[in-house]
């Protein structure tokens, strides 16, 4: 999984539940921790896209998001993919 990956089924709505959204989320999170040593290039960015997650996504379970909430986190999936490593 990647967020490129991710950024494609929220753009043709294949995500299910928000528990699906989480549950690639962590994913990618994993993988890179994986696959990576803890101080190279991409498990530090990993790190702190999960810390951006972890204290958006009960902002996001609270309450139903607007469309225009939903375009923004759309942006913010484009921007992450776009951003080189």
């Amino acid at each position: 999984m990647d967020l490129g990956t991710m950024s494609i089924k929220l753009d043709r709505g294949q995500y299910e539940t928000m528990e699906d959204f989480k549950r690639d989320m962590g994913l990618i999170v994993g993988n890179c921790r994986k696959f990576n040593r803890p101080e190279d290039y991409p498990t530090l960015c990993a790190n702190i896209v999960e810390k951006v997650f972890k204290k958006e996504w009960p902002k996001a379970m609270e309450r139903k998001l607007t469309w225009q909430e939903k375009r923004g986190l759309q942006g913010i999936m484009t921007t992450l993919v776009k951003e080189p490593v």
